[in-house]
């Protein structure tokens, strides 16, 4: 994105260079201006002792395992600089929202979803009031949802915050976001919430990636959900593109990753793949339109595209569940009475 007339005046501790900058400012190419700028302005994870999470709850994971911040000194060198990419630390940073409940260690300290909404909200009204009202896109959107969130429809909340426009949208749900999960019960991931959502899926969005988490021993139930998901569901933009998956499944990408096995207090002797760790299994779906699944080699199902074309979410047909023999083990039918507490270990 390119600077407008519409700026936003520097702040007081600017170094008050002339607006040029340098002589050679100009003969860098916008382009090649906005690349430096957007990987100098990048986020990463706050080294500092003091901000890094917990290992011991559910949200600490690959990736999530710190605070994130950036580095402005860049903005600070010259007006020009500022003026140009003053919004790139908050559009290039991953926006993260944590749908679950509140009190529990599901998500960072103070990262509730209505406060991040509200503050997300505000600071893309001011972008785009000062780039005189044209579309402001962010680069993703992550979402993190227990599944009686998305089931209630909170999803939308998140898609309707003022001028929200992600590139990319990721939804994942984790091992402890499962119904039941306490009570080893299969997997299932119900369908009637998607028609809403669509009404409020930007048409920024060029893909939507669904993260399915369990533990390693609950594979092959992950596996089944994620070949029903490829081969019946689509999402369908604002502007009417839809988004399908590869019902190839060669696009699925899998990851494993192994974490503690104690949260909220508890220790889940349960789940150990070894004394105090769990080994996780993690699928994820991406949905792409058309033309571009099917240049990288993807292929749509017929069921996917027949429903598309007619406008149906057939939600009965679109439901994920996994049988019992799917990926289930012994300890399916064992209750939470196997959860030990910490403290009658000590």
């Amino acid at each position: 994105m390119n600077a407008s007339k519409h700026h936003r005046p520097p702040p007081q501790n600017v170094i008050p260079f002339a607006d040029s900058c340098s002589p050679y400012y100009a003969l860098v190419p916008p382009e090649i201006r906005h690349e430096i700028f957007s990987y100098a302005l990048s986020d990463f994870p706050d080294p500092s002792a003091n901000s890094r999470y917990n290992s011991q709850t559910c949200y600490t994971r690959p990736s999530y395992f710190a605070s994130r911040k950036s580095d402005l000194r860049l903005l600070r060198t010259c007006r020009a600089v500022y003026r140009e990419a003053w919004f790139l630390p908050f559009t290039k940073r991953t926006q993260t929202f944590w749908l679950c409940t509140v009190g529990e260690d599901r998500a960072p300290p103070g990262h509730w979803a209505s406060a991040h909404r509200r503050r997300c909200g505000r600071i893309l009204s001011q972008i785009t009031a000062e780039y005189g009202g044209r579309r402001v896109e962010i680069e993703k959107l992550h979402v993190f949802a227990q599944m009686y969130k998305i089931e209630n429809g909170e999803l939308c909340h998140v898609l309707r915050t003022p001028h929200l426009h992600p590139r990319s949208f990721t939804l994942t749900v984790r091992h402890t976001d499962w119904w039941w999960w306490e009570h080893d019960q299969g997997l299932y991931f119900e369908a009637k919430w998607i028609p809403e959502l669509c009404l409020f899926l930007s048409s920024s969005v060029k893909e939507i990636r669904i993260q399915l988490e369990s533990l390693e021993r609950k594979k092959g139930q992950v596996d089944a959900i994620v070949k029903h998901m490829s081969e019946h569901w689509y999402f369908k933009r604002s502007d009417n593109e839809v988004l399908y998956p590869d019902a190839t499944l060669q696009m699925v990408e899998v990851s494993r990753w192994t974490g503690s096995s104690t949260w909220h207090g508890n220790t889940w002797t349960r789940d150990e793949a070894r004394p105090g760790e769990v080994d996780y299994y993690v699928a994820e779906v991406v949905f792409r339109p058309r033309h571009v699944l099917e240049r990288l080699g993807g292929h749509v199902s017929v069921v996917a595209t027949e429903n598309a074309k007619r406008g149906v979410f057939d939600e009965a047909a679109m439901r994920c569940r996994a049988t019992e023999n799917e990926g289930q083990t012994d300890q399916s039918q064992e209750s939470a009475q196997i959860l030990v507490d910490t403290q009658d270990m000590s």
